[in-house]
């Protein structure tokens, strides 16, 4: 009977002190680290070697950032690579409905097929939207044709909001 009585207590106690030990020490936290700092990335045939940690380029850098000088994260949806613009549309409308835009978040819309930009973004088919933050690094690739892309894109960005 004591043993049992041991066995009981010990069940429910110590899964209350695991709880009470990561409750005071434990951290609970996510981070959305940037893409291509340390590892090779796939290249897109016809363009240039990149260097890491990696940072989107200058020329390109200002192109994207027109009408949103002052945003510190920038959603860029490249239109020429979207499979099914339709899907595209209704996924990208679900992202807007659920996201503030304004506030250091800015959305931009590239429809022309641009390799310059198509190589800065280093975007491989089938990604089309990208997540670029103020220090010119890429922070996430996405299918805008995905619901699951689009809401991994909002999760992102909802971790990335509260910690800056």
């Amino acid at each position: 009977m004591t043993k049992k009585f041991g066995f009981l207590s010990l069940a429910l106690i110590l899964p209350l002190l695991v709880f009470i030990f990561l409750k005071f020490f434990g951290k609970n936290e996510f981070v959305v680290e940037p893409l291509f700092q340390i590892r090779a990335a796939k290249l897109l045939p016809d363009c240039p070697e990149i260097n890491y940690p990696y940072f989107i380029n200058d020329s390109s850098y200002q192109f994207i950032k027109q009408e949103h000088g002052q945003d510190s994260l920038l959603i860029i949806l490249y239109e020429s690579k979207s499979k099914d613009l339709d899907a595209s549309a209704t996924q990208l409308a679900r992202l807007q409905e659920s996201i503030k835009l304004g506030n250091g978040l800015g959305l931009k819309k590239i429809s022309n097929s641009n390799k310059t930009i198509e190589c800065s973004l280093l975007l491989a088919s089938p990604l089309d939207l990208v997540l670029v933050d103020g220090k010119k690094r890429i922070r996430g690739q996405y299918n805008s044709n995905n619901r699951d892309d689009v809401d991994r894109l909002m999760t992102e960005l909802d971790i990335i909001l509260k910690k800056y």
